[in-house]
């Protein structure tokens, strides 16, 4: 396999508005899209915000059944969703040699509580 790396793009803005007002001019009505904020200290990792849209990929899983959604082309595999996400997460990698922020990209998202069965072997309580 080649390998193939990606650069992030960096953007340090200067405005009045807060983060998450920036955010919502940005991306509203935009599908898919992200807000990542620190509410810590702003010395450190607080001063960062991270926002985005329109991913390339879009991964989604009822069980093992899982579907690739890549624009307009979906495509389907059963399997762990982990193992998925990892093995994408090998070819889409960013260059990191010389970090500027604390967060560069890769999977934003969220799991349910249901994934929990790919992880460990847990007794059915449903009533």
């Amino acid at each position: 396999m080649v390998e193939e790396f990606r650069y992030p793009l960096i953007e340090e803005v200067d405005t009045e508005l807060s983060p998450l007002d920036a955010f919502e001019l940005l991306f509203e009505g935009k599908h898919f899209s992200f807000f990542l904020d620190s509410g810590m200290d702003p010395g450190k990792l607080g001063r960062y915000s991270f926002v985005g849209s329109s991913p390339f990929l879009v991964l989604s899983s009822r069980g093992s059944e899982i579907t690739l959604t890549r624009g307009a082309e979906k495509s389907s595999l059963r399997g762990n969703p982990f193992d998925v996400v990892n093995n994408f997460l090998g070819v889409y990698h960013l260059d990191s040699s010389s970090p500027q922020v604390p967060f560069l990209g890769g999977a934003v998202g969220y799991f349910s509580y249901d994934l929990c069965h790919f992880i460990e072997r847990l007794p059915s309580t449903a009533v």
